[in-house]
């Protein structure tokens, strides 16, 4: 009989079940302390949601959906693939009482017609689709208004070398979905040739050590930062935050 493999992405988020934010971690994004240290802070720091619009492009559950609305954001259009995550991201809208300002729609996103926003966001999206970035990221560019901001966040492997070595280390790492690699220096210039100016942000170079010592997940990512000035660091970092104007 064949082995089972680990379940797919997806089918962990279908499993979960729909809660409202708790009020904790809506006011860790509220104050956002530690922004130079985590990418999701990072973001709502430097583009608070207050009085913008947003389209959640794979917004899975809807976590960051109803944060964005949360915060301040006057409209969050959630689009996914998948039905019974947007039936997910509605409940949790209703729990979060800002149903009023998410909207889902469910499709690809190249084939929705646009509503132009604010800021569109990907959130550990684009590396599911590593072989669709020309054409999806040009119908983000079509969702963005005049000057609007296209975010994204992914795991990223600029040395080939060092990604061997990491496949081929025996520590165990987690499945990737069939069709899912880290993006590379080249489809990033994929993505940052649709706009006019386009910034980068890394993460995750020594903070992957905080997964063998979670307790001191801190100290590994404030190196991390006084790192980020460092000519030649980024090519050793995990995550990439990306910065894109139209």
């Amino acid at each position: 009989m064949e082995k089972a493999g680990p379940p797919r992405a997806t089918e962990v988020q279908l499993s979960e079940t729909a809660a409202a934010t708790p009020p904790d971690i809506l006011e860790r994004y509220r104050k956002n302390r530690h922004w130079k240290l985590y990418a999701k802070e990072w973001i709502y720091q430097n583009f608070a949601p207050t009085g913008t619009t947003w389209l959640d492009f794979g917004c899975g559950t809807g976590q960051i959906t109803t944060q964005l609305a949360l915060l301040g954001a006057t409209r969050v259009i959630a689009v996914d693939v998948t039905p019974g995550l947007l039936d997910i991201t509605k409940r949790r809208a209703d729990l979060d009482g800002v149903a009023d300002r998410v909207r889902t729609l469910c499709g690809d996103i190249t084939t929705l017609a646009p509503e132009p926003v604010d800021f569109v966001l990907a959130y550990a999206v684009l590396h599911h689709v590593p072989d669709r970035l020309e054409e999806i990221v040009g119908a983000v560019h079509r969702w963005l208004k005049p000057g609007g901001t296209f975010v994204f966040c992914e795991p990223v492997g600029y040395l080939p070398i060092l990604e061997w070595a990491r496949n081929h280390s025996g520590v165990s790492r987690e499945a990737l979905d069939p069709g899912e690699r880290k993006l590379t220096e080249g489809d990033l210039r994929v993505i940052e040739r649709h706009f006019g100016s386009a910034r980068r942000i890394h993460f995750n170079t020594l903070s992957r050590l905080s997964r063998m010592i979670p307790a001191a997940d801190r100290t590994p990512r404030r190196l991390d930062a006084a790192l980020r000035p460092v000519p030649g660091s980024r090519r050793f970092a995990g995550t990439v935050l990306g910065v894109c104007r139209k």
